[in-house]
């Protein structure tokens, strides 16, 4: 994986923003196309991204609503983490009870 230049990318932006929009589009597109076909939701969750950041009105605006959306994702990815911990608990309680006792076959 290459570096990210964070000072390339600001310079191309302050210098011509409308390539930088250009390229950033290739970039992410690129990155996006050489994901496992499992995860091409990237795709739709990159447009709502953009569509967020265009609505916005401001940067700020834009990071607090894209902040928000994160702690979203991340609250439900949370409780999908606390529902297999449970699975997984009940799967032991059934591998135990399945497993021969010792002296008995």
């Amino acid at each position: 994986m290459s570096r990210f230049d964070f000072d390339a990318w600001r310079d191309l932006a302050a210098r011509d923003p409308a390539e930088y929009f250009r390229e950033r589009e290739r970039t992410l597109s690129a990155f996006i196309a050489e994901r496992p076909e499992s995860e091409q939701c990237l795709r739709d969750l990159q447009l709502h991204i953009d569509q967020v950041r265009a609505v916005s009105g401001s940067p700020g605006v834009a990071t607090r609503e894209l902040a928000h959306m994160l702690g979203d994702r991340l609250e439900a990815l949370a409780g999908h983490m606390q529902q297999l911990d449970s699975h997984i608990d009940v799967l032991r309680d059934v591998t135990k009870r399945l497993r021969p006792k010792p002296g008995r076959s």
